[in-house]
């Protein structure tokens, strides 16, 4: 019994191991709790050498894959292209001067990462960038346009979500069949048989790996069709590993939901409340921009402002001055810190046009129409 318990805990770490998702540290990370609370991961486990945060998955029936949705680290005009960086300026690029590669799961723009996710994503939008590059300057604000607004349509998540759903049932009843073999059934036979349980729970638990290895590569193969390197990754760990095979609908949610834009993603699988507060946050973002107004910012804001109609939400009340805390007289419209003094510029944010809760001044700037 002594040596059965030793096992089960080795394979219960292994598991707790395959249950966390690495994301790029500017990706928005989604999940469906137990309680089918729809919430975005707001908290991770920062690894900074590598620019990644490591997220928990709901490691206990019924499973459920993270959802990781990134935006590209551009901003596409006319003349030119921006690649905005962390700690640094933001780089413009002439289209006549853009260089557009791939270096593993990375997009680059004259050297610079701009993107980092799935190999279909990359190829979309290294594919979309060079045919801006090579498109005429009156055609190329048209593209632009047509990709915020197909980036920002929650019809589109709505529908992909729900042909995941309908593809998947069979590989969801597997997975968590799976987890009650490995962490119930399987000890419980052995604890009452002995070693007579070994053979029927080998075969079981082969079999259904096997099942589980075939429902992926058909899943993953509808669709991410051009990446064959991933798919025999996960096609190959889960015919090797019982355990891997559990977390199988990982390799598939991952990137399930890339191409689009996470406020978008965040109308669909997250509540209301969390909804408006986290598309509050990018449309304050743009709106009250350090680097200023660009005709960039201005379309992005016209497609999020779409998407809100859409959605039921009003813009301008995201864009109102937060609820007053007791003696602060001035707010940051950018980020909502609220101070007790005067100052020239926020201490969180940085932004350098603080006002006043008397006068609204944020409210009497439009909406970009």
């Amino acid at each position: 019994m002594r040596e059965l318990a030793t096992l089960l805990a080795i394979v219960l770490l292994v598991y707790l191991f395959q249950c966390l998702c690495w994301a790029p540290t500017g990706a928005q990370v989604f999940s469906l709790e137990l309680s089918g609370k729809k919430v975005r991961k707001k908290r991770g486990f920062p690894w900074r050498a590598l620019k990644l945060t490591g997220y928990w998955a709901n490691p206990l029936p019924p499973l459920q894959p993270l959802l990781v949705v990134d935006w590209p680290q551009l901003q596409l005009e006319p003349e030119m292209v921006r690649v905005m960086q962390t700690d640094a300026e933001p780089v413009q690029m002439p289209w006549e001067q853009l260089k557009v590669t791939r270096s593993g799961a990375k997009l680059l723009c004259n050297g610079l990462m701009v993107l980092q996710g799935g190999a279909d994503q990359l190829e979309w939008h290294q594919e979309f960038l060079e045919k801006l590059k090579r498109a005429k300057m009156k055609d190329r604000k048209k593209l632009i346009e047509s990709w915020l607004c197909k980036a920002m349509d929650p019809g589109a998540v709505a529908e992909r979500l729900t042909l995941f759903g309908h593809k998947s049932r069979w590989l969801d009843i597997a997975v968590n069949l799976q987890f009650f073999l490995l962490f119930v059934i399987v000890p419980m036979a052995f604890s009452r048989f002995g070693s007579r349980a070994l053979w029927p729970m080998l075969a079981a638990v082969i079999t259904t790996s096997i099942f589980i290895t075939w429902q992926l590569w058909r899943l993953h193969k509808a669709f991410f069709p051009g990446d064959g390197d991933g798919r025999f990754k996960s096609v190959f760990s889960s015919a090797l590993s019982p355990i891997y095979a559990i977390r199988a609908g990982d390799a598939l949610g991952r990137d399930l939901l890339a191409g689009f834009h996470p406020v978008a993603v965040a109308g669909i699988v997250c509540s209301k409340p969390d909804f408006e507060a986290f598309a509050g946050e990018h449309l304050r973002a743009n709106k009250f921009s350090l680097a200023g107004t660009n005709w960039y910012g201005d379309q992005f804001e016209r497609a999020l402002g779409n998407m809100l109609e859409k959605s039921g939400v009003d813009a301008k009340r995201l864009l109102a001055a937060p609820e007053q805390d007791s003696n602060c007289v001035l707010y940051c419209p950018r980020c909502r810190a609220q101070y007790t003094k005067a100052r020239e510029d926020c201490a969180d944010c940085g932004y350098g046009e603080l006002l006043g809760f008397e006068g609204q001044v944020a409210a009497e700037k439009p909406m970009v129409q």
